[in-house]
């Protein structure tokens, strides 16, 4: 499913005209296709009527990156969009508070590290490693990932290269040595002669088990639309329980969205996305506490930058939504 070039325009001039006069609800997202990850609920609930029935018309507009992603939101190219934790913080840290993170639909991208067959942690010290950018999030959890497995990360060379399809297409041609990528994209690679998988996405969470996205609107998009904010998470938390319910309807979904992607491949990722649906909304306080330390301690937000999780974080939107669909207890305790 490829998101159109209206959609495209309409970005751009949201960002020349600023806020639509009225609706649709516009979801900035960082993918042009819909994704091989549970993140895939953002483009299913729509594709598959969630929103819909939710009774929010909603928009899906791409950008190429999260800092476009962000710019679009903070100038009224749309009301939500989905991005990194690290951008949020970052933000705080530089003094602007005019986002909150209201939701996440994938709380931790199943990453893997694929590399070529042989190489190891210790020979990757001196090896080449595939990124999107130089401090992307790909770029910060592998290189905790790698320095725990005793890789020397400081002596590898770091080859920005953007999207993980790309990364994966310069690690099947031999041109870095390892790299970071989702399991969905791993599997759906055409050929996997001579690689290997490095690090599997159970030993990759247990190595940085940081809550990595998050939906954000902007404080003035609460305020004025927060019905329509709502209703969009109702729709994205029905599409996680259903697909989480019965995977074979994620399958079914994704095989019309995605009929590149082999059947057997998606009934594979299906399995192993089981567990990790945002049944309750994805944002939990005891998973926003855990990445707010995280960051905090690994200075990337720079020295002794303190950032309490009440500053980017709204919980009341979902707390609305629960109290009306209820808890589910099948994943994604709620923690607050």
């Amino acid at each position: 499913m490829k998101i159109s070039q209206v959609a495209i325009a309409l970005l751009l001039a949201g960002f020349a005209m600023g806020p639509a006069a009225a609706a649709p609800f516009r979801i900035i997202v960082t993918s042009t296709e819909v994704p091989l990850v549970p993140n895939s609920v953002l483009h299913l609930a729509l594709s598959e009527g969630y929103f819909e029935r939710a009774g929010v018309e909603v928009e899906l507009v791409p950008a190429a990156q999260t800092p476009m992603a962000i710019t679009a939101v903070l100038t009224g190219g749309g009301e939500m969009a989905n991005i990194s934790v690290e951008a949020l913080l970052g933000l705080y840290a530089r003094g602007d508070k005019s986002l909150v993170a209201v939701g996440s639909t994938d709380k931790a991208i199943p990453y893997i590290i694929a590399a070529r067959e042989g190489v190891t942690f210790d020979s990757l010290s001196e090896g080449t490693f595939g990124v999107g950018r130089e401090n992307s999030l790909d770029y910060t959890l592998s290189r905790l990932v790698l320095q725990s497995r005793g890789t020397r990360i400081e002596q590898m060379t770091y080859v920005p290269l953007g999207d993980p399809a790309v990364r994966a297409q310069a690690l099947q041609q031999g041109r870095v040595d390892a790299t970071t990528m989702s399991i969905g994209v791993f599997l759906a690679m055409p050929e996997r002669t001579g690689l290997d998988i490095l690090v599997d996405a159970a030993e990759f969470y247990r190595s940085a088990p940081v809550l990595t996205k998050v939906n954000v609107v902007s404080t003035k998009v609460l305020e004025e639309r927060a019905g329509d904010v709502d209703a969009v998470l109702e729709a994205l938390t029905l599409a996680a329980r259903d697909f989480a319910a019965d995977p074979q309807l994620w399958v079914a979904a994704m095989t019309r969205a995605r009929p590149d992607v082999e059947p057997a491949t998606l009934a594979e990722l299906s399995e192993l996305y089981a567990g990790s649906w945002t049944v309750n909304g994805g944002l939990q306080m005891s998973d926003v506490k855990y990445t707010q330390t995280w960051f905090e301690e690994s200075g990337s937000l720079g020295a002794d930058v303190k950032i309490p999780a009440g500053f980017w974080t709204r919980f009341e939107p979902m707390d609305r939504v629960l109290e009306t669909i209820g808890v589910s207890d099948v994943g994604d305790a709620v923690t607050r």
